[in-house]
């Protein structure tokens, strides 16, 4: 079994798969040469971007998933969730009491025929990473404030790092704006900022790329912030 202490995938390999989806889907959209970029679509669209480059990143990924101390509660119940959970193999991840009753089959007549299950991922073992968003202009509103980053990031850090059973975490920033060294500034700025808060973060991770520009958006930026225990 991994040992759950060790990071079981670096912030820089999340930062690399995510600035290569976003990126991906920025040519998708220059090519049918849309009116409307990747910077107007809204975080559910740009999860939805990210779940793919995931994907093909082999970084197995969940969404929605309740943090570790909700799992008990009724699967249909309002709980707090995380965006993305990264697994270092395609296994279960071990929530315990995440299924309602009922859902659990009962072993078969073949049952012990059939191939053992892989063993469940650890919650420490797994990266957990919620999402924010952000666009300089803004042609719908859709994207999220960038003036708002500093107070939405320190959130979801703090959650993190008080969230039992999770050890590997960050915020992954996705922004557009003017151009790459505002962003990159920026970036820092949020890590600084949360830092100040009390909050134990380890660096932000920054990736940028130029943009076709739309609306007044020239750069893309993904930044990995990941965060310790506090």
């Amino acid at each position: 079994m991994i040992d759950p202490t060790l990071a079981t995938i670096p912030a820089a390999t999340v930062a690399d798969a995510a600035v290569a989806a976003v990126r991906v889907a920025c040519e998708e959209h220059d090519l049918a040469q849309e009116v409307r970029g990747v910077d107007s679509l809204p975080e559910r669209e740009i999860q939805t971007i990210l779940e793919r480059g995931f994907e093909s990143a082999g970084l197995h990924p969940l969404r929605e998933v309740r943090f570790p101390h909700r799992a008990g509660e009724p699967i249909r119940s309002v709980g707090t969730r995380c965006d993305f959970v990264l697994r270092p193999e395609d296994a279960p991840l071990d929530l315990e009491n995440e299924l309602e009753d009922g859902d659990a089959e009962a072993p078969g007549l073949f049952a012990e025929l059939a191939p053992a299950p892989p063993s469940p991922v650890d919650p420490e073992q797994a990266f957990w990473l919620e999402l924010k968003t952000g666009a300089a202009c803004r042609d719908l509103g859709e994207a999220g404030d960038l003036s708002t980053l500093p107070k939405r990031t320190t959130v979801d850090l703090a959650r993190l790092a008080h969230a039992r059973r999770v050890r590997h975490a960050a915020v992954l920033v996705v922004a557009f704006g003017p151009d790459e060294e505002t962003l990159t500034r920026d970036a820092h700025a949020l890590d600084r900022h949360a830092a100040a808060q009390g909050l134990p973060t380890l660096g932000a991770v920054v990736r940028t790329f130029p943009l076709t520009d739309r609306h007044g958006n020239a750069a893309g930026l993904v930044a990995v912030i990941p965060v310790g225990r506090g």
